[in-house]
């Protein structure tokens, strides 16, 4: 990576960490707390970065009509995609320090007013024994409160076996279903992201210029009303050796499901959860357009129409391919390169010319 774009990143990584949006802020008001980090991101975003793609029936449709697929990060190469880190003990001190005592007390009043006992607890430990549980807390008086743990005190071990099971799995599954990522990179002159994104460079890259970035959601009229509007940011990647800490968020998660009304300290969590990469993966340069619309949660993929501007030919592209994608092309008007490796050059590189028709 250059040192211009090391740099720039990096200042993008403060302004990123220095950007906190607090879920009881209300929606009109968060645009200007964002409004910073996105201008800047604007103008430092390249006007030319690319897509790597295999031949197939899916990717030969998705270039004819324009269409950008963005998925989520159980379905990408790096096992620690959008998986945040976080302090279980912290967590587990706060519920013996806090929810132990406090918390009994608040949901003893809830059942009294005839409110439901939290799903959560009767999933624990099931529909007999939260009943107890349940009636125990119902007519427990401040004093029994004060001098029993009521609910560690049946099995305290179990209570937090049961916690890694549900609650901290559910969350990490939360943080990689929760992003529709489509990757673009600043390169189409890896050897290895051809190899490992185009097939083994028998596939294509499509080049767009993002700089400008308008999709057909907010060209709507509508947008403002439309509950199925999709909204877009495009963010470079952080290399960093630290992972993204996402502790508050797990703490807000065990919250909730214990029926605490727990706000998000930050509800950019999880955009920023995906923008952490080890810097192993440096070499690809990546940034990622991400997508979103309401109700989105557990759906495979979103998608979006964006019209690239060039096209590339993988060095072993088979002819038939590359004669399907060059009419593809010339109808839309697109630049068409072929990717190739220079025997005279002492760089490992790959190099690329514009493409004649044989």
């Amino acid at each position: 990576m250059n040192l211009y774009m090391e740099n720039k990143r990096r200042i993008f990584k403060k302004l990123l960490e220095e950007t906190v949006i607090p879920e009881v802020v209300p929606y009109e008001e968060r645009e200007p707390l964002l409004k910073p980090l996105i201008e800047y991101v604007h103008s430092i975003t390249p006007t030319k970065l690319f897509r790597y793609r295999d031949c197939s029936e899916t990717q030969f449709d998705a270039f004819y009509n324009d269409i950008i697929y963005a998925g989520n990060a159980q379905k990408f190469n790096d096992p620690y995609d959008c998986l945040i880190r976080y302090d279980k003990q912290y967590i587990y001190d706060s519920i013996e320090q806090g929810a132990s005592k406090e918390h009994i007390k608040w949901l003893r009043d809830r059942l009294r007013k005839g409110e439901p006992f939290p799903e959560f607890i009767v999933s624990l430990y099931g529909e007999e024994r939260a009943k107890y549980l349940e009636e125990t807390i119902l007519n427990a008086t401040d004093e029994d409160i004060e001098s029993n743990n009521l609910i560690f005190g049946m099995n305290k071990e179990d209570f937090f076996n049961r916690i890694d099971e549900y609650i901290f799995k559910n969350a990490e599954s939360f943080t990689r279903r929760s992003n529709f990522i489509a990757c673009f990179s600043e390169t189409v002159k890896s050897i290895t992201m051809w190899s490992h994104y185009a097939n083994s460079h028998k596939g294509f890259a499509l080049e767009y210029n993002l700089k400008k970035l308008k999709i057909r959601c907010d060209k709507c009229p509508n947008i403002s009303t439309c509950k199925d509007k999709i909204v877009h940011n495009l963010y470079p990647i952080i290399y960093d050796n630290k992972r993204y800490d996402g502790t508050y968020f797990v703490e807000c998660f065990l919250g909730r499901h214990m029926g605490l009304f727990t706000k998000l300290e930050d509800v950019a969590f999880h955009t920023k959860a995906a923008l952490y990469k080890s810097p192993q993966w440096a070499y690809e340069k990546e940034w990622r357009l991400f997508l979103d619309k309401q109700n989105s949660y557990g759906l495979p993929y979103l998608c979006t129409e964006i019209r690239p501007v060039a096209i590339y030919y993988g060095k072993d592209i088979s002819a038939i391919n590359k004669k399907i994608l060059s009419n593809i092309a010339k109808e839309k008007g697109l630049k068409e390169y072929q990717m190739y490796i220079d025997v005279q050059s002492e760089k490992y590189t790959m190099k690329y010319k514009k493409h004649e028709d044989s």
